[in-house]
């Protein structure tokens, strides 16, 4: 593995050119790994990047009026909040997402676990590298395919099959997003609309959803489609780590719903470590853009690369692999979509950790120097 600076093709913005994804595949028999098959048409329709905007300006808008609408009631809780219905449903939509996060969290473990193992012959360390950083590795065998068989067929008159026997495995060569990190991520996209069930629950209650709230929800739509449109590799730090918080902040809702005793310090470690995520993932993912690793292991992969980009000659995607000494060495990220799917993120990012950052001091510090100042007072 090397660290060096990106090739400056990866930031031509912007990158409409790329090409969509392929929709995660429908299997006949489900199971808790795929409880639902995803219908080619309702994922295409979902990576239009006008319903993250429509939905998040809708809900933004919804949000301003109804924080208006609670103040000239001087933020009595509405009616309907007194019924069990509304206790029920609250504490089906905690316990719902508990179980959601989880095994978003499980199965996206389990499929980075099991392809591991797979390489497990391979040197390790360039496996795992290799196995986190191409997603898009089926789609570039496919271009192959497409545009250089028949260019091998007149040299030397191969066949597919021929093709298979020169480069053993070529032809099944799964990706992460091949084995299921597609439907877990376009899964975990489509949870960032419902979670604003979160903000209207709140409103019912005759509270008031703060900026902090608001610019969460409607941004993660955006930065959720940009990691699933483009097949961004970083895409998978955030998938983990949010699961992981998600998993037990619901966990945290479910509990208060449910009326237990829960000490403060574990809604300040809660926030503490929603803060923790965003400045790690920021730091993993941005990783991502200055490492190279070496191919020469890969002879097949290595060299369908170079084949590719001598056919393909797309602006917005940077040479995918350079000589170093006898290495043969390939950029973690490779083109410019993921790279707006990175930078999208950050941009999101950073206002949302300053507003974490100064809600945590409000919260828990300002009101511990106060008490303190009455303390010494008294």
């Amino acid at each position: 593995m090397y660290i060096g600076l990106p090739d400056p093709h990866l930031f031509k913005l912007p990158p409409n050119s790329h090409p969509l994804p392929t929709s995660p595949a429908s299997r006949s028999q489900l199971s808790w790994e795929r409880p639902i098959n995803i219908s080619p048409a309702l994922f295409y329709h979902t990576l239009d990047v006008k319903l993250p905007l429509l939905i998040a300006t809708l809900y933004a808008l919804t949000v301003c009026t109804l924080n208006y609408i609670n103040r000239k009631r001087q933020n009595r809780p509405w009616p309907l909040t007194r019924s069990p219905l509304f206790y029920q449903f609250v504490l089906i939509h905690n316990v719902g997402l508990v179980l959601f996060s989880a095994w978003i969290t499980l199965g996206t473990y389990q499929i980075i676990k099991s392809t591991l193992m797979d390489q497990r012959n391979n040197p390790p360390l360039a496996s795992a590298v290799h196995i986190l950083c191409k997603f898009d590795r089926k789609d570039e065998l496919s271009y192959f395919m497409q545009s250089s068989v028949s260019e091998a067929h007149s040299q030397l008159d191969l066949n597919d099959h021929s093709l298979e026997i020169l480069h053993p495995g070529m032809l099944n060569f799964d990706s992460l997003w091949d084995r299921g990190i597609d439907y877990y991520m376009w899964m975990f996209y489509m949870s960032k609309f419902y979670e604003i069930v979160d903000t209207m629950l709140l409103l019912m209650k005759g509270k008031k959803s703060s900026f902090l709230q608001t610019y969460h929800h409607a941004g993660v739509m955006l930065c959720t489609w940009a990691g699933v449109r483009y097949m961004s590799p970083p895409g998978l730090v955030g998938l983990l780590l949010n699961s992981v918080i998600h998993t037990i902040m619901y966990l945290y809702y479910t509990l208060t719903t449910l009326k237990v005793s829960i000490p403060g310090f574990l809604k300040r470690t809660l926030t503490g470590m929603q803060i923790a995520q965003f400045i790690l993932g920021s730091i993993l993912a941005w990783s991502y853009i200055f490492i190279s690793y070496d191919a020469s292991i890969w002879p097949p992969l290595a060299s369908l690369h170079n084949k590719r980009e001598e056919n393909r000659g797309n602006a917005s995607r940077t040479n995918i692999s350079f000589h170093k000494d006898n290495f043969q060495l390939i950029p973690c990220l490779d083109n410019s979509g993921q790279v707006f799917a990175l930078l999208l993120t950050t941009l999101y990012l950073i206002p949302l950790t300053f507003l974490f950052v100064r809600f945590f001091v409000r919260s828990y510090l300002s009101g511990s120097k106060r008490k303190l100042v009455r303390h010494k007072l008294q």
